[in-house]
Parts: structure tokens; C-alpha cells; sequence
């Protein structure tokens, strides 16, 4: 699956249980528009072989590895691309020499390079100073930031028009209001955790998020 008709949800599964993985997997509805993702935890507790058991419940899914990368960026991505990832997540805060080793794998590999934001203090001048740009920046709330930390809309729309051949998500506490913000500034994939995952009826609020992407289009 390669990411050729946006906007994208992005599932971020943030779980330690495989009980709680199983019974989310099963309540997701299939979709094309629909993107898992190994969410940090999730890869620390269980290792990267998680992510062929997300392709057991879906074949054709394009899955994420929020590997979350600060250094060896190329053997990182080697190890998710063997476990049949689509895309690697790297820390805007590596050095450019490993988010550039990590594009070059990508390529190689054919997984894609996720470039997260998450307290990168000039995104623009970080992404224009890269020979090699990856397929997505991400623009990244951090749990512990949700309380006193808003989304940089404004900065998104510029990045969106300064670099219009790269994908632009945001993550971190979106709900249906603030993901239709974000769609309406241009945003190509929106990633949610918690809202989906915590919910009590995990397909019915999946399909809240599936109808505003729609009307996003």
C-alpha cells in the first residue's frame, strides 16, 4: 500500500497488552484509508516482530514503526524493513547525518521515512538543510505537552506550502473537532491514539474519524 490518495488516519496502537492489541485490531474496520501504527510501547515491549502480527489481522496494511530514531538511523530501518514495515518513524532531533543514512535505507528498502517534529525548535530550516527529504514530517504533541502545548497550525500550513511534495501529519490528542482543524490546514494524515483505542466502541468512533477524512477530501 503506498500512500497515494490523502487523507490518511493513522492508528497509533500506544498498548503493552497483546490481550488489548487483539481486541482493537478486531474492532477496526477495514479500510484503504486506514494506517496502523506500532506505537513506541508497543515496540519496546514486544520488539519489532509486533508489527507481522499487525499484518496478520491486516494483509494488506501499511504499518509504522515509531522506532522514534536518534542515531545508527540505517540499521534501524533495516530491522523494520525486515519485519515488513511501510514506514519508519526517525526523531527530527538526530543528527542530519542519521535522518539521512535513514532516508538513503528507506529508499533502498523501500519504506518510507517519517521525520517527527516533536520538539524540533525550526522544522523548516531542519527539512530545506536535508539532500534527501523523507516522505512525511510529522508534527508531534507529546503526551506529557497535551496540557499547556497547542498544535503549530499556522507553521503547518507553511510547511505544507514550502515543501508540497512531502506529507504533513500531526499527532497528540487530536479529537474530531482538532482533526477537522487540522484537515482544514492541509494535513494528509491524521494520527490518533487514545480517542480511538481507549474508546468504548473502538469500530464505531474508527468510522467518526473515517467520515470527517471524507469530507476532508
Amino acid at each position: 500500500m503506498r500512500l497515494a490518495n490523502p487523507p490518511y488516519l493513522q492508528i497509533a496502537l500506544d498498548l503493552i497488552s497483546k490481550d488489548d492489541l487483539a481486541r482493537i485490531l478486531n474492532e477496526i474496520p477495514k479500510s484503504d484509508k486506514i494506517l496502523l501504527e506500532a506505537g513506541t510501547p508497543l515496540l519496546k515491549k514486544f520488539g519489532t516482530s509486533i508489527l507481522k502480527e499487525l499484518l496478520s489481522y491486516f494483509e494488506e496494511a501499511y504499518i509504522v514503526a515509531d522506532m522514534k530514531t536518534l542515531d545508527v538511523g540505517k540499521l534501524e530501518v533495516q530491522i523494520a524493513a525486515e519485519e515488513n514495515a511501510s514506514a519508519v518513524a526517525i526523531s527530527g532531533l538526530a543528527s542530519l547525518e542519521t535522518i539521512e543514512n535513514s532516508i538513503e535505507e528507506g529508499i533502498k528498502r523501500g519504506v518510507d521515512i517519517i521525520l517527527d517534529l516533536m520538539n524540533v525548535n525550526n522544522p523548516e530550516i531542519l527539512i530545506s538543510q536535508l539532500t534527501k527529504k523523507p516522505k512525511i514530517v510529522l508534527f508531534h504533541r507529546g503526551i506529557d505537552q497535551e496540557s499547556n502545548k497547542e498544535h503549530p497550525w499556522e507553521l503547518i500550513k507553511k510547511i505544507k506550502f514550502s515543501f508540497p511534495n512531502i506529507l504533513v501529519a500531526v499527532a497528540g490528542g487530536l479529537d474530531l473537532l482538532t482533526s477537522q482543524k487540522a484537515l482544514e490546514r492541509g494535513v494528509d494524515i491524521l494520527v490518533i491514539g487514545r480517542a480511538i483505542t481507549q474508546s468504548d466502541d473502538v469500530n464505531a468512533r474508527t468510522n467518526d474519524f473515517l467520515q470527517i477524512l471524507s469530507k476532508g477530501q
